[in-house]
Formats: structure tokens, sequence, C-alpha cells
């Protein structure tokens, strides 16, 4: 089992179980719930464990600024080999970087085609982290942000189509037959009657953030809804601090 990172989610809700999917529903902007999994993702990078992240919705510069304001040197992790940034969002929009491990979909992103090709880059990715004996090491995590930005770009039935495909792609692609299978955290900031309860049902963990303006400030609060044994849903107020995020639970 893998830890959340924070020891007050590992011993209320319980440690992750491996190669899960878990949801992410970032209810407002100004909850910062995304902040929480770049908080996550860094604390993962420090322990050295391998991380790809599949960017949706920002321009290459943009995102590394946005991870070096949360702590992480991507260009630094980049370079270790344990980081990978699949980007999609430049695929898109044919902004293109030449840096290493930023890798590119080739050719044309289409809802038919995207999980497939993607596919075909995780599988790169993890032969390389094969032949230099990482690969059975450490925890393998897939980060994607923001799937709601699938429903701008393209459909609300075509991002349902994109689940349906990229789930058959996962149980036949050698990415994921082959090689030992990632453990994904969905960010999705959407809420589309149609996409949202498509990717509950899929996900095995499902936390929402939200948050409400009071008389003392911006109150933060992570719901969890969904866990494989969690019979009750569990609350936790959260603020942010020097050291990364803070939570306490809510009685």
């Amino acid at each position: 089992m893998y830890s959340w990172e924070f020891d007050i989610l590992d011993k209320e809700i319980g440690k992750i179980k491996p190669t899960s999917y878990m949801l992410l529903h970032e209810m407002d902007a100004r909850s910062r719930g995304r902040e929480i999994v770049l908080e996550f993702l860094r604390r993962k990078l420090e322990k050295e464990h391998l991380v790809g992240f599949f960017n949706i919705s920002y321009p290459l510069p943009i995102l590394l600024m946005i991870l070096k304001k949360h702590g992480i040197d991507a260009e630094k992790f980049l370079e270790s080999e344990r980081f990978a940034i699949i980007d999609t969002f430049g695929s898109i929009y044919d902004l293109k970087y030449n840096l290493k491990n930023v890798w590119y979909i080739e050719g044309s992103v289409s809802m038919e085609l995207l999980s497939p090709k993607t596919a075909r880059i995780v599988r790169r990715i993890k032969e390389k982290w094969t032949q230099i004996g990482l690969i059975n090491e450490k925890e393998i995590w897939g980060v994607v942000m923001d799937i709601s930005e699938y429903e701008k770009i393209f459909s609300e039935d075509e991002t349902i189509r994109y689940f349906e495909v990229s789930g058959e792609v996962r149980r036949r692609d050698e990415a994921y037959t082959k090689f030992p299978k990632g453990t994904n955290i969905w960010v999705y900031s959407g809420n589309s009657e149609k996409v949202l309860p498509s990717i509950y049902r899929r996900a095995q963990y499902v936390l929402r953030t939200r948050s409400e303006i009071t008389k003392d400030g911006v109150k933060r609060e992570l719901i969890v809804l969904k866990t494989p044994k969690l019979g009750e849903v569990k609350r936790f107020r959260y603020s942010f601090t020097k050291e990364g995020v803070e939570f306490w639970p809510v009685d």
C-alpha cells in the first residue's frame, strides 16, 4: 500500500491501493485542490518515486513555473530520469519545446487516437526506466491535470469516449501488460453531469475540494467520498503553509 504522504490521511482513510485510479474533483478554483496534488507530487518525487505527468492545461513554460512555485524543480527531476512530462497541451496546440524527458504526441490528436498514442509514449518511458534499473525499485505514479480541458477541446461525449477507449488500451497495450501499471490521479475541475459521473464510476478513490468565504476568511474542505474500504464520508479542513498543506479532521 502507498502513502498519501500526509500522516493524517494515512491514519483516517487508510493507505492507497497500488494501480488504483484516484479522482480529485476541484469544485471551485478558490479551494486550490490541484495544489494538494502538486504537494503530493513534490513529496513523491523527493522520495525518488517514478512519476509521469500528463499536462493538458498549460503551455510548458507556465507549467514549469507552477511546479517551481510549489517547490518542484522540474528540470532537475526530468534530468534525474525519474520524472517525465507527456505534454498533451503542447501536442494539441503545436507548442513544443526541446527538453529532456518531455514527450509529445506525433501527428493527429483526436479522442480515438489520443489513448493509443499516449500508451506508446508510456511504453517508451517504462522501457527507459527498465533499462536503467528503476522500474521495480519504486512506486509508479501518473498524474493527469486537468481532465476537464478535454471537454473544452473536444466535447463531453468525446471525453467519455476517451475513457472507454483508454480502458480498453490499458487492458491490451504492452505499456500496461508487459510493464508494471502505475497508480493514477485524475484532476477534474468541471461540473459536467455526463463526464463527472463517468469518471466517478471508474475511480476507486474520489476526493472533492470546495471552499467558502466566511467572516474569518476562506475555509477549505477536503471531502473523501469513496475509497475501496471506507463506508462513510470523511471530511477534513486544510490550509496552505510554508511547509505545504496541513489537514485536520472535521468533527
